[in-house]
């Protein structure tokens, strides 16, 4: 999927996309051209649909490219599941343009009222990421009929144009996938133009499809963390040998052997995760219903791999010295960049 070129052209401007806080617009048609928003989307729709564990693969490598351009690839891809579960029309007609991304949140932090036709919509949601690369935006609404929120959440579609972006994205790591908050006030959505992710239609019937949301989800969060990992135990590696000729031979020696210590329960989680990824995904082509334990087994496994790669780079980043410490260094976007990947709620176990 990414050649050496495509490495080298991504990997040069790292530090430009995180000074400007969003991809840059080679990168963007880099994305277009290959279809990496459409890994999830149908042929005849314009897109580029890949079977789940190989779109899994490409978000790592993505991601171990770059933090940033990994996370956006990932978030965009994923809204492809949307595809299935909107009014075919709609879907047709957001997902069959070139330059499609949607940014959105799953909150239920805005308030839809309903009124004939549709929904007057109000809202503010945090951390869409992407959004100022967006063409389209989905938000969760609390659903107001007669002043009284009734029922369940569902999802609503806003063009580019309806939204204000709100810059607040401060973080310390991911800072090139201008994350920031979106907010709507007196919106009206069409009926059409609303949809449940958790009640696919199933317009489309590609497997990805029927294959749960949740477990879908948290893996492809958990790919962009192992591929964001790998660079950084890769990048650690090489600085500790640029670093060999003046460190004391001890010292090096021991990073060397920190690196490989820590990097050994990532490499054995990585394995486990696409184990599990594959084992669900057979069951799933063969017919038969994902278990429950097999959901389970993936989201322990995702939360397990994001832990081992986090655990890892915090050991051998104390014995990286003074440099290591410098937002300027790629060592440290990296490191940055895998913490805050890595907190994502879906990747932290709670018990």
């Amino acid at each position: 999927m990414f050649s050496q070129k495509d490495i080298q052209l991504i990997r040069s401007q790292s530090r430009e996309i995180e000074s400007s806080g969003e991809l840059t617009r080679e990168i963007l048609e880099l994305i277009y051209e290959k279809k990496l928003f459409k890994l999830f989307v149908p042929n005849e729709l314009n897109g580029n649909m890949t079977p789940f564990p190989e779109a899994i693969k490409i978000f790592e490598d993505a991601a171990y490219i770059d933090g940033s351009f990994g996370w956006l690839v990932q978030i965009g891809s994923g809204a492809g599941f949307f595809v299935t579960t909107m009014n075919p029309k709609v879907a047709k007609d957001i997902f069959s343009k070139r330059d499609i991304y949607i940014a959105g949140s799953d909150r239920p932090s805005g308030t839809a009222r309903k009124v004939d036709g549709g929904y007057i919509v109000n809202g503010e949601w945090k951390f869409a990421s992407g959004s100022k690369n967006a063409t389209i935006f989905t938000a969760n609404c609390q659903i107001e009929v007669d002043g009284e929120i009734v029922g369940m959440a569902k999802a609503f579609t806003f063009t580019a144009e309806q939204v204000e972006i709100i810059e607040d994205w401060e973080a310390f790591g991911l800072k090139g996938t201008n994350s920031h908050t979106f907010r709507v006030q007196d919106v009206f959505v069409p009926e059409e133009y609303t949809f449940d992710v958790m009640k696919p239609h199933f317009h489309y019937d590609d497997p990805v499809y029927h294959y749960p949301f949740l477990p879908f989800s948290v893996a492809n969060i958990a790919s962009t963390t192992i591929g964001i990992a790998k660079h950084f135990f890769e990048e650690a590696r090489a600085y500790a040998g640029k670093k060999k000729e003046t460190w004391d031979p001890n010292r090096y020696e021991t990073v060397i052997e920190k690196i490989k210590q820590s990097e050994q329960p990532y490499i054995k989680d990585v394995q486990a995760f696409y184990q599990s990824i594959e084992q669900s995904w057979d069951t799933h082509l063969n017919g038969e219903t994902v278990t429950d334990d097999q959901l389970i087994d993936i989201m322990t496994k995702s939360q397990e791999v994001a832990h081992s790669a986090v655990s890892g780079a915090q050991v051998i980043f104390r014995y990286l010295g003074m440099d290591a410490i410098m937002e300027s260094t790629e060592l440290n976007r990296i490191y940055r960049d895998l913490h805050t990947a890595s907190q994502h709620k879906l990747l932290v176990s709670y018990e």
